[in-house]
């Protein structure tokens, strides 16, 4: 049953808040990645780098199966790409997307000097404009190589400019407004 759509994006788009827009229009459980990885039990919270992309993938896999029901629908936040142990940008491998069985996919951007302003404000600390670009143009490349790959609809949503109501109706097929 494909009953998690999933919702991507680097740290600090603004998935989070879109989420929170979603679920209170439409029937749907939230979760994000790291409560479903249980983060802050394998990492610092505020530490991005992940020290095995495989075996954490294989991770949330293995939690979600444990924490989806069948008969609800999910949404997934997440990212296409993470930080690996080096600091570098990596795709998470596509068997995870597979494994996920999604129906849906969307990808969040947003312009890349509000998205380090916003780290900077909520971590309190520096970042490389450079490397958020290069991170947010490799999620989106990979969000629409694993639409095309899975035969999956993809909606991309600019964080600060886009429709609501074009976000729920993609989200709402099939599931029950509030």
């Amino acid at each position: 049953m494909k009953n998690i759509i999933f919702i991507g994006g680097v740290h600090g788009v603004g998935k989070g808040h879109i989420c929170q827009i979603i679920k209170s229009n439409i029937n749907i459980v939230h979760l994000t990645a790291s409560d479903v990885l249980k983060w802050k039990d394998i990492s610092a919270i505020d530490n991005k780098l992940v020290q095995d992309i495989n075996e954490t993938q294989d991770l949330l896999i293995v939690n979600l199966k444990k924490i989806v029901d069948k008969d609800k629908r999910y949404l997934l936040d997440g990212h296409y790409c993470l930080l690996n142990k080096n600091g570098e940008s990596e795709r998470v491998p596509f068997k995870t997307f597979e494994d996920l069985n999604l129906s849906k996919i969307l990808i969040v951007f947003e312009d890349t000097k509000i998205i380090k302003q916003r780290l900077e404000i909520r971590d309190g600390k520096d970042y490389d404009l450079e490397q958020i670009k290069y991170f947010q143009n490799m999620e989106v490349e990979y969000a629409k190589e694993i639409s095309r790959k899975l035969n999956l609809p993809l909606l991309e949503i600019q964080s600060s400019d886009y429709n609501q109501e074009t976000l729920i109706e993609f989200i709402d097929e099939n599931t029950t407004r509030h």
